[in-house]
């Protein structure tokens, strides 16, 4: 199972959003994809159902109970762990737990399940804390969705100095890459993807996700993903069909 992580300490990029129209994309190229809500805010969680979920990825790092206990299929091809507030709490938790390791948690969970799938999409909290580790430790690729605004290169540089951090304290064999999202393509945004394209040059995605809000809150609302949508008119739709080629081109 390939493990994808979208991680930016920077909230309002638009993370959850590719997330799961990632996971969606994927398994609608024919792949057996997991989607794993892992923010306490459970914002994934909230676009598959209004129910309070009994079993969830907060239950699971805490070794209460197995990640297949908790498993959805909400899609053709498309599984689902959802997550719950109590997530927020898990790190006090496994802190405490001072004789048992704490930072492979969430990678042993999934190793439970890996062989039933293609691809894993964990959906992370925006802050980097033990939840977080968990998550890197678990990824083989990390996506760093940045919307091109003022604050873009200062989010942008501390979420990369946390993960080459934890990269190089573990020695883990992990990739990353770049998305531009909520992109309204004007003079001062395409500098902004300018400069960063150039601070690390081969590690963005060619593909960039445009502004579109509304297409994207009617899709939510009905609990589905803007990828499906196929009215030309909804050109984010048609960006996320491309993220998902250009990742499996490269892959």
């Amino acid at each position: 199972m390939y493990t994808i992580s979208l991680l930016n300490m920077k909230g309002g990029v638009g993370k959850t959003t590719t997330s799961i129209n990632l996971a969606t994309g994927l398994a609608m190229r024919g792949k057996k994809v997991l989607l794993v809500d892992f923010d306490p805010q459970s914002n994934t969680t909230s676009n598959f159902t209004n129910e309070t979920p009994d079993a969830h990825i907060g239950k699971v790092i805490q070794n209460e109970i197995q990640a297949e206990e908790t498993i959805h299929q909400v899609d053709k091809n498309l599984w689902f762990i959802p997550s719950h507030l109590e997530l927020a709490n898990a790190e006090t938790a496994l802190i405490m737990q001072s004789k048992a390791p704490q930072h492979n948690r969430l990678q042993k969970a999934l190793a439970q399940v890996g062989d039933k799938f293609d691809f894993c999409v964990i959906d992370c909290l925006p802050n980097i804390n033990l939840l977080t580790v968990n998550a890197i430790m678990s990824s083989n690729l990390l996506i760093v969705p940045i919307k091109p605004d003022k604050y873009a290169l200062q989010g942008f540089g501390v979420t990369m100095q946390n993960i080459v951090q934890i990269k190089e304290s573990w020695e883990l064999d992990l990739d990353y890459k770049i998305l531009f999202t909520i992109v309204n393509r004007n003079n001062e945004e395409r500098e902004l993807i300018r400069q960063v394209r150039e601070l690390v040059p081969g590690k963005s995605f060619d593909t960039e996700i445009r502004s579109q809000p509304k297409p994207i809150a009617g899709a939510s609302a009905r609990c589905e993903a803007v990828i499906k949508e196929t009215d030309p008119k909804i050109g984010v739709a048609e960006d996320y069909r491309c993220l998902v080629s250009e990742l499996m081109g490269v892959l």
